[in-house]
């Protein structure tokens, strides 16, 4: 059979075939595939600790003492113990104090008056003050002209318009307590500016956002 005839069958081109010592150096060339172990085979690291191979119902507080004068703050639990090192000892005592004050200045604050959490803190307080930025003034005008139009509807013969954001404060969740000026639609000529407050919760992209309550500040 010639090799005109071997080499184009149906259409087909096919290079001639390999030599024995040309598939050899073609091998050696290829690099090797990576050895894949599967799910089923988990590449685990050494114990950096001796209490890290020790079944969990036989830890006891003594096999952490090596953290004992570590700076950074180190706990761990476990149903019949709690360690706790000096440093995570210390910086509870710390947040302690510091609630301790913040609690005591925003005793008699409404949550649209929070204020700043200290720097030591925990998550019991989380009403919070937002700094009133180019960008949230745009996301919160909206949910103030929202909240105006519920107070306009429950109350006939208002029709006040939106003027200013004042201050806000927040907490997780999208909870947003807005304090902002307002105005009188009918009568241009009078000055007065009203203080309102809102409770509204903003949901994610275009929501619907809910209004909680809209009133005029006491």
């Amino acid at each position: 059979m010639s090799m005109e005839l071997d080499t184009a069958k149906h259409g087909v081109v096919r290079p001639p075939p390999e030599s024995y010592e040309e598939i050899g150096k073609r091998l050696k060339q290829e690099p090797e595939p990576e050895l894949n172990l599967g799910p089923e085979v988990e590449q685990t690291r050494p114990p950096t600790y001796d209490w890290e191979s020790k079944p969990a119902e036989d830890l006891k507080e003594s096999d952490f003492s090596m953290f004992d004068d570590d700076p950074e703050p180190f706990m761990f639990q476990r149903d019949h113990f709690m360690y706790q090192n000096k440093a995570f000892i210390k910086e509870q005592q710390e947040i302690r104090v510091a609630m301790a004050e913040y609690r005591k200045l925003s005793r008699n604050l409404s949550r649209f008056d929070a204020i700043p959490l200290p720097e030591k803190k925990d998550l019991s307080a989380k009403v919070v003050p937002l700094d009133i930025t180019d960008e949230l003034r745009l996301d919160l005008t909206p949910l103030c002209e929202l909240a105006l139009n519920k107070y306009n509807v429950e109350h006939e013969g208002s029709n006040f318009a939106f003027l200013n954001i004042v201050k806000t404060t927040w907490r997780p969740g999208g909870i947003y307590y807005i304090t902002f000026q307002a105005k009188e639609r009918e009568d241009p000529s009078n000055s007065s500016v009203t203080i309102f407050q809102a409770h509204v919760h903003k949901f994610p992209g275009d929501g619907p956002h809910k209004v909680i309550s809209c009133d005029i500040k006491a």
